[in-house]
């Protein structure tokens, strides 16, 4: 199998996170004039129910199939890539499917009791137009990233947007004069558009379809595996096979252990999701109730809420721009290196990535301390929020080396780990919000400290988990 340098992986990622972003800041300026505030405010309330839905129909079994495509076929054994992605492909079509109906059953009673505005209700029937081509694509992406081809999601990335815009103001344009819930609906039809484009750009990057019968073209064949991608103890093309009704049977049992395997990688990262995105749900009410604690208005704790959540934590994770795609490289590249007993290599990648993370984070202190006013002035225009600038640079060294360390875990298989390391930090994190935010001295400032405290408890645990476990 030919194999992509590791920096030429994130440095593709990084060009498409640009472009991405850069098209994105663009498509949110214009939607907010063409399409005005109220409509971009029904769609931003169903985007909380698109992400869960999103995590339920995946359930992360793309990071797994990342995982073990890179493992075995650094074992030279590409015959178990095949059974884990038809597998992974099973399970992922089966619960996009009885996601997406559980969403039209429920959209009902999720538009006017979760979301409190029946106007809701129309977008919800419309998120499996992006649900089901989004969850799918997870499949195409996990199998080339684990190939350690990235070109998959990078063009894909940039693609979806390069859809999306366009369908949005074509229909924006098409609309113009209707009423407000039909400006959503072409936001989230130019969801669903992108998202598809996505899926189809993936099939055709990520190599899926160069592999017929079983059998891996040469160049994708590792040194050491077998021709066509022949598992140990299977039988060479045209040997006879004596065929009963032990093998249906015997293939089932198999397909259930690689679906067991699977799902044992997946369900704790899933999990970490689903504890996230009940934090930050918890957020929402926590952190301005503890304002109002202290003892300001309720005009005073949404405008300090909106600056922590719209302009310092935007702020803060900017430069992970240049950190998440050497995460996402970093996981089949440790992967591939420790199954194929080049544990040395896997430290240098190890250590590689740290320091860079590390010195990310340690620019981004430096200039968040040295110029906490003047960043957010040119950027927002609120110098005001200087002294949370200049928390959030602290902060950002033990975040991005977080990242890096949660992606050296999943390499290893080791998401129990980051599992139960997520759900300890998060309760740290809400119990210092609870104490800190209600202080009149701290205000919005202690939650912003809770939030440094949690980086700061994540990265020392999952990089003294990775050091441990790297040095057997």
């Amino acid at each position: 199998m030919r194999r992509r340098p590791l920096l030429q992986g994130a440095f593709m990622l990084m060009a498409s996170g640009a472009a991405t972003r850069a098209i994105g800041t663009l498509y949110r300026v214009v939607i907010v004039r063409w399409a005005g505030p109220e409509a971009l405010g029904l769609y931003q309330m169903v985007m909380p129910v698109y992400r869960m839905a999103s995590a339920m129909a995946t359930l992360r079994l793309p990071v797994a199939l990342t995982r073990v495509t890179a493992e075995e076929l650094a074992r030279g054994n590409p015959g178990a890539v095949l059974r884990a992605r038809r597998v992974t492909a099973a399970l992922i079509v089966a619960m996009t499917l009885l996601t997406a109906a559980a969403l039209l059953v429920a959209a009902p009673f999720l538009s006017r009791s979760y979301l409190t505005d029946p106007r809701t209700e129309p977008l919800l029937w419309l998120l499996p137009l992006a649900i089901v081509p989004s969850a799918l694509t997870g499949i195409f992406r996990g199998y080339a990233e684990g190939r350690q081809n990235m070109s998959s999601t990078a063009v894909g990335q940039v693609v979806e947007q390069l859809v999306r815009v366009p369908v949005v103001l074509a229909l924006l344009s098409l609309w113009a004069g209707r009423d407000t819930e039909q400006a959503a609906a072409a936001l989230v039809l130019g969801l669903g558009a992108g998202e598809t484009a996505g899926l189809l750009t993936a099939m055709v990057l990520s190599g899926w379809f160069l592999v017929s019968n079983g059998r891996f073209p040469r160049r994708h064949v590792i040194r050491g595996s077998s021709p066509g991608g022949r598992a140990p103890g299977q039988p060479r093309a045209g040997q006879r096979t004596r065929v009963g009704l032990r093998q249906p049977v015997f293939l089932a049992l198999d397909q259930l252990r690689v679906a067991r395997s699977l799902l044992a990688m997946s369900l704790p990262l899933w999990a970490t999701t689903m504890i996230n995105t009940a934090a930050q749900v918890i957020n929402v009410g926590l952190i301005p109730r503890r304002l109002l604690a202290a003892g300001a208005t309720m005009a005073e704790a949404t405008e300090a809420y909106g600056q922590l959540t719209g302009m310092v934590l935007p702020l803060l994770y900017m430069p992970m721009l240049l950190v998440f795609p050497v995460g996402t490289v970093l996981i089949p590249a440790i992967a591939d290196a420790w199954a194929a007993g080049r544990r040395e290599r896997a430290r240098q990648r190890f250590v590689l990535a740290t320091a860079g993370a590390l010195g990310v984070g340690l620019a981004a202190l430096a200039l968040f301390r040295a110029f906490p006013a003047a960043v957010p002035r040119l950027l927002y225009g609120t110098p005001e929020i200087a002294p949370l600038v200049a928390i959030a640079g602290v902060t950002a060294p033990f975040a991005y080396s977080a990242s890096i360390f949660a992606s050296v875990l999943y390499a290893l298989g080791k998401t129990q780990l980051v599992l139960g390391t997520f759900a300890l930090a998060t309760a740290v994190r809400l119990g210092l919000i609870y104490v800190l935010t209600a202080d009149p001295g701290l205000g919005i400032a202690g939650a912003l400290w809770a939030i440094a405290a949690d980086y700061a408890l994540t990265a020392v645990l999952n990089g003294w988990a990775c050091i441990s476990f790297l040095r057997r």
